[in-house]
């Protein structure tokens, strides 16, 4: 066994740790690969989180918030100042125009009843006469 000085024991080493790395060069690269592959998915995902909030979630919100306050405002304030004004059969009272709109619907819906029927008996009394036949 020859003997050699520490170095070209380092020598051989580095040598030896070259082909080594060599070797393993391929293999780091693929991990560097599948690596940025993830880190771009999950960089992805997380613009795709935050355009949800931001677009959905947010405006959603917002409108939950106003909806709420706006129907608490209603029941609190509103009601409170309406039951307070005086005359609660007043309040039941229809409108004129109200009276005029809901009398308007109620003839509508009486003519839409019968027509069915007017146009039952339209059908049963007319008299089909064979083409090229003329009365």
């Amino acid at each position: 066994m020859p003997l050699c000085s520490p170095w070209q024991a380092s020598k051989a080493e580095e040598n030896g740790s070259d082909s080594f790395m060599h070797s393993m060069v391929p293999q780091l690269e693929r991990q560097m690969e599948t690596t940025q592959s993830l880190v771009e998915s999950y960089v992805a995902v997380v613009n795709k989180t935050v355009w949800d909030l931001m677009v959905g979630l947010v405006p959603k919100t917002i409108m939950h918030l106003m909806i709420n306050n706006t129907k608490e405002f209603i029941f609190l304030e509103l009601l409170a100042n309406l039951y307070s004004c005086g005359d609660k059969n007043m309040l039941m009272e229809d409108s004129a125009e109200q009276a005029q709109w809901c009398n308007e619907m109620l003839r509508m819906h009486h003519v839409l009843r019968e027509a069915p029927s007017i146009i039952g008996d339209i059908n049963t009394t007319t008299v089909s006469m064979p083409s090229g036949a003329h009365g």
